[in-house]
């Protein structure tokens, strides 16, 4: 399909409006997406051009991409994986520029093609699929080359030197995109983790979850001395079509400006904003951890939320089925899925690298009015499954339709964040130590470190809340020079577990926060203490 742009846009080119609506809708965009730019445009980047494009195409039925007339299925994981992408064939590297571009394969699941196409001086040129950029040598048994004419690329990757600036630094992955909507992107010194997705739709409709597609996308062509990329993507599923504009600033943390704008083909039940998926098998908090040797195992351990000066930290906790919280946040300033156990030893994983896993934080760039974080829990047993969606869900609806936020993939901690944080968290209804009075209770072990200073022989107070039915009793609190911080001891007596609770925990010196606010909701597993 992907080498059919250039004869499309002759076949097409100028045909009436109401001929168009005849087309198959992969078709029309094609069509569409090759039409001039409007001379009367001062802005030349991709992002008008996409919104037309997108327009145009919701006014259109839905048609699925379709899928490669190629046997794709004899390309296994282990096939996929020794298909290299030839580095003497980077996009841009003859030209020696600060990005350059490699191309996705098909094979495995991925078996629908995208368009790609770069962007230059308000003009798109295609960038069609070819074997020369692919070295086949570990799998020529598969004789691949004759699949050609029949082939597309699936995703690619964006390069960098990920804002370093030696002479002998060399470029490295900073970005991807293949399937759906899902992209990854990488800072200094990081590994893949968790994925970013352009659109969530009905998420939480057990069974009703529609994946939206980036079917093409739109490559501007940077400059000699770019310190951002910019490119162009359409979004478009049965509920919806969409125009997206990304901004790479690659770094020691790597940040994506992400503006989009959508043109609904019907009423969603559910749109998720900035919608974020992750995995969590198992941590320090877990009561089984399933006959791993791992300690811990997972890409996040909580999800971080601010609310102007106020800070609040959830672990992430694994579920027997399927958790869906709302937490309303008015007016949220961020949130974002984290990774903060940087230590090895925590995880023992030689290959995975989950100590290098990156946080990813949300920060939207105009007021998103009311609505709540949604996070969404799915129980698993294996650390190759995503089980962990959090997104934003704005309280206007399907009336929310310009969408436009930043995105930072990090390994530390928001600058804006200067209170206490949260570095472990342990729970546990065992009565092991045999003292009186204990039968019956939760215990929660949370140390905090970065508690802002207090005069000298000042301890920080400790104050501790539950949402549901039961009591609690005076914390202890101990200086933990462990984290350079502190430490909570907690007990919680549930008088019932049928219904939520929610234990929190915040530092204070008394009349202002020390710490952000710990909170945490308690399973009926951790509820019934023996």
């Amino acid at each position: 399909m992907v080498n059919l742009g250039n004869s499309l846009s002759r076949m097409f080119f100028g045909i009436p409006t109401i001929m168009k609506s005849n087309l198959p809708n992969w078709l029309l965009s094609l069509t569409l997406l090759m039409l001039p730019v409007l001379s009367a445009q001062a802005d030349t980047g991709c992002f008008n051009h996409v919104k037309q494009v997108a327009e145009q195409l919701s006014t259109q039925p839905f048609t699925k991409t379709p899928m490669m007339k190629v046997d794709t299925g004899r390309i296994t994981y282990d096939h996929y994986q020794h298909i290299k992408f030839r580095r003497d064939e980077t996009f841009w590297r003859a030209e020696e520029l600060p990005f350059q571009l490699e191309f996705m394969h098909p094979g495995m699941h991925f078996i629908h093609p995208i368009q790609l196409f770069t962007w230059e001086n308000g003009k798109a040129q295609p960038l069609n699929f070819s074997s020369r950029y692919f070295d086949y040598s570990e799998v020529d048994f598969l004789n691949l080359e004759q699949d050609e004419p029949n082939m597309g690329f699936t995703g690619f990757r964006i390069l960098s030197k990920l804002g370093k600036t030696n002479e002998g630094d060399m470029h490295s992955e900073t970005l991807v995109f293949q399937g759906a909507s899902y992209f990854r992107a990488l800072g200094q010194e990081q590994k893949y983790g968790l994925s970013a997705r352009g659109l969530a739709i009905n998420t939480s409709l057990e069974g009703q979850e529609e994946f939206p597609d980036y079917t093409q996308f739109w490559l501007e062509k940077p400059t000699k001395d770019a310190k951002s990329m910019v490119f162009c993507a359409l979004l478009d599923s049965a509920s919806t079509t969409g125009a997206t504009r990304f901004v790479l600033t690659p770094g020691k943390n790597t940040e994506m400006e992400v503006e989009t704008q959508l043109y609904p083909r019907k009423d969603m039940a559910e749109i998720g904003i900035a919608p974020l998926t992750s995995m969590f098998f198992h941590g320090e908090n877990s009561q089984q951890h399933y006959g791993d040797y791992r300690p811990e195992v997972h890409d996040s351990d909580g999800l971080l939320v601010q609310q102007n000066k106020d800070w609040f930290w959830q672990p992430l906790v694994e579920v027997p089925y399927f958790n869906l919280q709302s937490l309303p946040f008015p007016h949220v300033s961020g949130f974002g899925l984290m990774q903060r156990d940087r230590d090895f030893d925590h995880y023992q994983d030689l290959e995975a690298w989950y100590h290098q896993r990156p946080s990813v934080w949300v920060e939207p760039l105009e007021d998103w009015g009311k609505g709540s974080i949604q996070l969404l829990r799915l129980h698993t047993q294996s650390d190759i499954v995503d089980n962990i969606v959090a997104y934003w869900k704005s309280d206007a609806g399907n009336a929310f339709r310009h969408l436009h936020y930043r995105l930072s993939w990090r390994s530390d901690e928001p600058a804006a964040h200067t209170l206490g944080k949260v570095v472990a968290t342990r729970a546990t209804n065992k009565a092991v130590d045999g003292l009186p009075g204990h039968k019956g209770r939760i215990r929660f072990i949370v140390d905090f470190t970065d508690v802002p200073k207090q005069p000298a022989n000042a301890w920080p107070q400790a104050e501790v809340t539950l949402n549901g039915v039961g009591q609690t009793k005076p914390p202890a609190i101990q200086e933990n020079p462990y984290v350079n911080g502190w430490r909570v001891i907690a007990a919680v007596f549930p008088e019932t577990c049928d219904k939520p609770m929610t234990a929190t925990i915040r530092l204070t010196d008394g009349v202002n926060p020390l710490s952000e606010t710990w909170s945490y909701p308690i399973p009926e597993s951790l509820c019934n203490a023996q």
